[in-house]
């Protein structure tokens, strides 16, 4: 069987046509289209004319015209025609000039709109370039900053860290001398006995000076062991105190004001007042035997026996006197 590119093909297996081969039969088939177009149209031509004929025709047949008739109607409806046409043209021809005036225009207008576009799209251009090289030169400082905080922020960081280290040597340093300072016997020995040579000064100044308010700038010294929190406290006491001691001495004067008058002449003294309250005095220093090691507070004293009963002190003074300060 022969094939559509060759003799005896077999099998009916379809090859590939050449490119040469199918340009030329896309253009044959391109001629033959055409062809059968122009013969379309000649044949609507045709049967247009025939039909025009046949209007005639059966005009001639149905006026009973003759053939001059016929042709001098003819004549006259092509005259008919051709005024028509000569309006026709006349508005054609002038249709035609304002479309080529408004073609002129529209190419005018073609034109500016082309040139504002290219313009438009030259300066997008630049904008655009600009744009990108400002964004990449942005990009570009911002990167640089972003590595200079973080090459300052591991600098600062390596340094907290050395710093850190430092501070924890200096630290346990200080934590070693303090313990070797604080563990030293002599030094030790020596604030107990400063601690109770302070005491014991403190105690005979308060004894030798029971008269003295406690907030008499000769008590200054009492600063050293007593801070302000401690004084605050030792002022409220007394403040409890002195409410105490005048209620009772309201309630005294109730029970006095309701008994007999040789309660009344026991109770008041010969000027008329109750008798004065008695504080209990401190204990005195005790002597304490050599043989039981170092007390807190110093050497211990004794006061002979016939010195009698030491004057009351201020509970300030009761509270100052039994503590160790530093």
């Amino acid at each position: 069987m022969n094939g559509m590119n060759g003799p005896n093909m077999g099998g009916g297996v379809p090859m590939p046509t050449p490119a040469g081969h199918q340009a030329e039969l896309n253009y044959i088939y391109g001629m033959v289209e055409e062809l059968s177009r122009q013969l379309a149209e000649n044949r609507r031509a045709t049967e247009d004319i025939v039909s025009g004929i046949g209007r005639v025709r059966n005009r001639a047949r149905t006026q009973g015209l003759s053939n001059d008739q016929v042709m001098g109607a003819a004549a006259e409806e092509i005259n008919r025609q051709e005024q028509n046409i000569d309006a026709l043209v006349s508005i054609l021809s002038e249709s035609l000039e304002k479309a080529k005036h408004s073609r002129d225009a529209n190419a005018t207008l073609l034109t500016q709109f082309a040139n504002a576009l290219a313009g438009m799209l030259k300066q997008f251009h630049e904008y655009k370039a600009r744009h990108v090289a400002d964004v990449a030169s942005w990009h570009r400082s911002y990167r640089a900053q972003l590595d200079e905080a973080r090459r300052e922020n591991t600098r600062l960081r390596e340094q907290m860290g050395e710093m850190q280290a430092h501070a924890a040597t200096a630290n346990d340093a200080l934590r070693r001398f303090r313990r070797a300072y604080d563990e030293d016997p002599a030094r030790w020995d020596g604030r107990v006995r400063e601690a109770a040579l302070r005491q014991e000064v403190r105690f005979w100044k308060r004894l030798a000076m029971p008269d003295l308010d406690d907030d008499d700038p000769c008590w200054s010294a009492d600063d050293d062991i007593i801070d302000a929190a401690e004084k605050e406290r030792l002022a409220n006491l007394e403040r409890r105190a002195a409410h105490e001691q005048h209620l009772a001495r309201v309630t005294t004067d109730h029970h006095v004001l309701g008994g007999d008058d040789e309660d009344e002449d026991d109770d008041e003294d010969e000027d008329g007042l109750p008798p004065p309250m008695m504080m209990h005095a401190p204990t005195p220093p005790q002597l304490v035997p050599p043989g039981s090691g170092p007390q807190m507070g110093g050497f211990a004293m004794q006061r002979g026996d016939d010195a009698g009963l030491p004057p009351p002190r201020p509970l300030s003074a009761a509270s100052s006197t039994g503590s160790t300060g530093p």
